[in-house]
């Protein structure tokens, strides 16, 4: 399988491949980072809130047109949300193939996917847990790829802390997006009832909520966000019918939100384009000029000056200067070219005028990393 790896010597990061039979093998560097949970929603390694369509893989034949991706990312979408297998009839794997060319060409064109079981009427148990045994290793470590246990899934604490046991042994890095509720009409509370059911089962590090936007109003939609959000919870909406009124209520909110068209309609992913223009909504995108002209993002999230070093053999190598911190101050955090968090000190242990207190794994500071400095960064 493929994993993204950090050179701190080298000039390369990318997927290195230790190919199995029958494991996706993907064709070159990893393009994105892993998503992050900022407290409010999961986004992209840019910063950026994830906004796309969805596929049904499970519903349609074959698969979209690689072009759609080029014009989905034309007008500001950077994820595709793809619901898997879903029929107990057809065997688990069934997809995978149709599933890795669009793992494989997302990855090309630097989108996300978030993949999921499928479908919302009751499966069994054991069928979704097959699935997941079957395609959580495949694609754990694909950075550009997040997990969603499964659509609108019943019994949600005894099927969460099942499938959660299940995904993490063979993807302990993938963020998993939990609950999948329907709707939550009536507030918050059913979410936080089972969240308090699961317990210490899962330390929502990497894990957020995901809900839907049916049958509810936008004021709605911001009020559970933000109480779940107050409760240390970060959310997504991953599915929500055609609405202007919802896409303004989420990006208000400031949440990741992916959209069901093109699921069941049979329509291409671009069609979503079409009606995005209808709606006076704005955001600078990852690509493209519409809806605004889109900003360059570096690579890597750092606070700290970047110094030039001399290391036989390699360019473009510098060491990161921790810049002073006050106790209490900022976060200061190094993330190698993947996206993946290397080194962190909270303001309060930065260790005094020079901020060089906090420790990665190996017990190296921040001013001992040597990182390779993205081109778009400058001194």
């Amino acid at each position: 399988m493929g994993r993204c790896v950090f050179l701190v010597l080298g000039a390369w990061v990318g997927c290195t491949l230790t190919a199995r039979a029958g494991d996706f093998v993907p064709g070159g560097p990893c393009t994105r980072g892993r998503v992050k949970n900022n407290g409010t929603t999961i986004v992209t390694d840019w910063e950026t809130l994830l906004r796309g369509p969805c596929w049904c893989q499970d519903c349609h034949e074959g698969v979209f047109e690689r072009s759609e991706l080029v014009k989905m990312k034309s007008c500001g979408l950077n994820v595709v949300h793809v619901y898997g297998e879903k029929n107990d009839n057809v065997p688990v794997g069934a997809e995978a193939e149709n599933i890795d060319s669009i793992v494989e060409w997302c990855r090309q064109e630097s989108l996300y996917v978030i993949l999921t079981f499928g479908g919302s009427e009751i499966s069994s148990q054991e069928k979704v847990s097959e699935f997941w045994r079957f395609y959580a290793p495949r694609y754990a470590d694909q950075t550009h790829v997040v997990y969603e246990p499964k659509n609108e899934g019943e019994d949600v604490v005894v099927t969460t802390i099942n499938w959660y046991g299940i995904i993490r042994e063979y993807a302990p890095e993938t963020h998993l997006l939990l609950g999948s509720y329907s709707n939550l009409m009536q507030g918050s509370q059913y979410a936080l009832r089972d969240i308090n059911g699961i317990g210490d089962a899962i330390d929502w590090s990497n894990e957020s909520i995901a809900f839907h936007g049916y049958n509810v109003n936008g004021a709605t939609q911001e009020r559970i966000i933000h109480e779940l959000n107050t409760a240390g919870y970060a959310t997504t909406i991953t599915e929500f019918p055609n609405s202007g009124e919802l896409i303004a209520s989420y990006e208000r909110a400031g949440v990741s939100y992916i959209h069901f068209e093109a699921c069941w309609a049979h329509r291409q992913l671009g069609y979503m384009c079409e009606y995005l223009k209808q709606y006076n909504i704005s955001w600078q995108p990852d690509f493209g000029d519409w809806p605004q002209p889109h900003v360059e993002h570096p690579v890597e999230t750092r606070r700290g000056t970047w110094m030039q070093q001399s290391v036989a053999g390699e360019t473009g190598v510098y060491r990161l200067m921790a810049n002073g911190l006050v106790r209490g101050g900022p976060v200061q955090s190094v993330y190698d070219l993947s996206g993946r968090l290397v080194w962190e000190a909270p303001g309060d242990q930065a260790g005094g005028a020079n901020g060089y207190g906090g420790r990665d794994a190996a017990g190296r500071s921040a001013s001992q990393l040597l990182v390779v400095k993205p081109s778009s960064v400058r001194d």
